[in-house]
């Protein structure tokens, strides 16, 4: 068969040089027809070179072939909308004299960065744009046996009723309810900016609008309702037939891979503590307020990005939009995650902004750690996500909490104190007293009053993320200049 190779690399080359090929074709022909050589007639039968014609697109503003530049350094002042290509030295020249007319370089692949859509001739450069562009440095991080906001827990700790979150509360308390509307008085009229600002906005919620709960008083943003079908439902059948588990730690990194698989940027598994679990929910659709108890054992805690571009322009629509659109998309991973683990025969239920306090689970599943401004910070992203769950039953492995300093870093840093427009975080040390029914007692914290922070929503005409997006941890660049 080696003798048959030329031949049949030559029909491919004159097929891709006639147009009658893609050039993806090409390189998947090629290396089938080398790999089915092994690795010794593989290299030479890669000793062919391909005439200009034949050889991938260069970017010409980007690369220039010259004698002095024969890798293809970057070019970026070149603005010349055709390449041009001068002489090899003479012992790259293909065969035993120079061309004439047409010169012939060495077939090169390109290397592709998914992340930016840019081009690379040699794997050292691609890993040299990843690694520059598209990475940045992780701090230390240490798992630990207990989360550490257990070292601030200086009181009995009793399950939180959802009916005193700010939102919650904008329902039915009537001294609130008045705030808000004050608030609302001084929201500026809207424009034209602001009218395709709110389209921006109801295009990314529209899923979890639309489809999170099929109640029809559901806008999004909440997630279960009882007994109300929609990616939130709890009503799906248990397929009878159940997958035998044999390894819980293989299971677990199955249901990692499958999170990450439909969408997920961050996973962890934490058994339930049923502190974090509401004492009783509160439904704003529908204002049904009900005692509640959870059963299941095992939450998997789903943390999404929120996109830095956008975020970084709060307060406005299109940071507003970045949180919505993951929102829907928090609807349409953990239905489909609960969906998988329905189909193996275990109980799953999809969790939102419902049934439980999402930041204490997500630390006890090892994700980040409570900063200043009350959210969770993970290594990754810092505050840069929203958090959502599947409570299930399936055999699964818990992670361990993690530390990386936030603790620490957060008593010296006040950005995002200093960034809030309410004056909503707080300053200084830690401290025992809630600002307001929203929040739960017996920590040693520093609390958020998230009563105020709804009312700038209000009066802003649109959510605020500051606090998001001042913190140094939400940054994407390479954070060699965090020192913790």
């Amino acid at each position: 068969m080696a003798d048959k190779l030329p031949g049949q690399l030559s029909e491919l080359e004159n097929r891709f040089q006639q147009g009658r090929i893609s050039r993806r074709e090409f390189l998947r022909a090629a290396l089938l027809l080398a790999a089915s050589l092994g690795s010794g007639n593989l290299l030479s039968a890669c000793q062919r070179k391909l005439p200009i014609s034949a050889t991938p697109r260069w970017d010409p503003e980007l690369w220039e072939f010259t004698n002095d530049n024969p890798t293809l350094e970057p070019n970026p002042d070149r603005l010349n909308p055709a390449p041009t290509f001068t002489p090899r030295p003479e012992a790259e020249w293909v065969g035993n004299s120079a061309p004439k007319t047409t010169y012939e370089v060495p077939w090169k692949p390109e290397w592709y960065c998914g992340a930016c859509g840019a081009h690379f001739i040699s794997l050292d450069m691609f890993l040299n744009h990843a690694a520059e562009k598209h990475t940045w440095r992780l701090p230390q991080v240490r798992r630990v046996e207990k989360p550490t906001y257990e070292q601030f827990i200086v009181g009995p700790v009793e399950r939180f009723d959802e009916r005193n979150t700010a939102f919650s509360r904008a329902m039915w308390d009537i001294d609130y309810q008045a705030q808000i509307q004050a608030a609302m008085a001084k929201a500026p009229k809207g424009d034209w900016e602001d009218f395709e600002g709110q389209a921006l906005l109801a295009g990314a919620i529209y899923v979890d609008d639309a489809v999170g709960s099929l109640h029809p008083n559901y806008y999004g943003y909440s997630g279960h309702m009882q007994d109300t079908p929609g990616l939130y439902g709890w009503e799906d059948p248990v397929n009878p037939i159940q997958f035998p588990v044999e390894d819980p730690a293989w299971m677990t990194q199955r249901i990692k891979q499958v999170a990450h698989f439909y969408g997920a940027d961050l996973v962890g598994i934490t058994q339930v503590d049923a502190r974090w679990i509401y004492s009783h929910t509160f439904e704003r659709a529908t204002g049904k307020h009900t005692r509640f108890t959870l059963r299941h054992k095992y939450a998997i805690v789903l943390g999404i990005e929120m996109d830095w571009e956008a975020i970084k322009k709060s307060p406005g629509f299109e940071a507003s939009a970045a949180a919505a659109l993951v929102y829907s998309n928090m609807a349409e991973v953990t239905a489909k995650l609960a969906k998988y683990i329905r189909a193996l025969g275990y109980p799953a239920l999809p969790s939102g902004n419902d049934s439980a306090q999402n930041i204490p689970l997500a630390i006890d599943a090892g994700l980040g750690e409570l900063g200043r401004n009350g959210l969770l910070l993970t290594p990754e992203y810092g505050p840069r996500q929203r958090l959502c769950k599947v409570f299930t039953d399936l055999p699964l492995v818990p992670d361990q909490p993690i530390d990386f300093g936030i603790q620490e870093y957060c008593e010296t840093c006040h950005a995002c104190a200093i960034a809030c427009p309410a004056d909503a975080i707080q300053w200084g040390e830690r401290t025992t007293e809630p600002t307001s029914i929203c929040n739960r007692t017996g920590l040693l914290r520093w609390p958020v009053h998230t009563a105020n922070c709804l009312l700038f929503w209000r009066e802003n005409g649109t959510d605020c993320g500051n606090c998001v997006a001042a913190c140094p941890w939400a940054l994407r660049n390479p954070r060699d200049w965090l020192e913790l």
